[in-house]
């Protein structure tokens, strides 16, 4: 790891631990400096890259304040882990298990009219799609954000949205079939369909069959 790249982190570390005064202001340039061993150039450098992303803000004469510690930073955070590759496709398919499972579950008292619509178009389109292509692909990963959507809960839609180009890569390894999928198994059809029945139990089931078989398909690909 490049030394920008080390007070970067370090940096993202001590944003999410609220390692900065009561004004959110961080510790100034020298202090950085000294915690990390580097020169005062390598801390602008690393200052600068996170005020573009958005993490903090440099204001004159008074430091580098901290613009958001909540959701944003937290999504960006998770996405570093996926590029900077501390996580595997594995690891991304077992986060779906925890975070869509209890998401469905909650659909199923929580889904609107307009919600079960949009999931209904989507597996509509996977029905009659004749390949499964780029089309194909969005619609799956779609379907599954308007599900967690439904949900109404606003920290797992935002976790699922920091890792949507990483779900579709997903989509798309565990989806290399010379058929369709929805067509044979019917995988999302089962999930909206208890979704729309209200019934709790069964669609956290027909997730869990899915994501099951997604893991599967992976799996045998990443062994081969």
């Amino acid at each position: 790891m490049k030394l920008v790249e080390k007070v970067q982190q370090g940096i993202e570390d001590m944003i999410l631990n609220k390692e900065y005064d009561e004004s959110r202001y961080l510790p100034s340039e020298g202090e950085l400096c000294r915690r990390f061993d580097v020169s005062r150039a390598t801390v602008r450098e690393a200052v600068r890259s996170m005020e573009v992303r958005g993490y903090v803000k440099r204001m004159h004469g008074k430091g580098i304040v901290v613009v958001d510690n909540s959701v944003k930073v937290l999504t960006r955070s998770l996405s570093d882990v996926i590029s900077r590759g501390d996580s595997s496709i594995l690891d991304l398919i077992e986060m779906r298990n925890i975070i869509e499972v209890h998401a469905a579950e909650m659909a199923a008292s929580r889904a609107t009219g307009e919600d079960l619509e949009k999931m209904d178009a989507y597996v509509r389109e996977m029905e009659t799609a004749k390949t499964m292509d780029d089309a194909y692909y969005n619609c799956d990963l779609s379907f599954h954000l308007a599900m967690v959507e439904a949900s109404k809960n606003v920290l797992l839609l935002s976790v699922m949205k920091a890792f949507e180009p990483f779900l579709h890569d997903v989509v798309v390894v565990s989806s290399q079939e010379d058929y369709c999928i929805e067509q044979k198994y019917g995988y999302h059809r089962a999930i909206y369909r208890a979704i729309a029945d209200r019934d709790a139990e069964q669609a956290m089931a027909a997730v869990r069959r899915h994501l099951k078989a997604t893991y599967d398909n992976v799996h045998m690909r990443i062994r081969s």
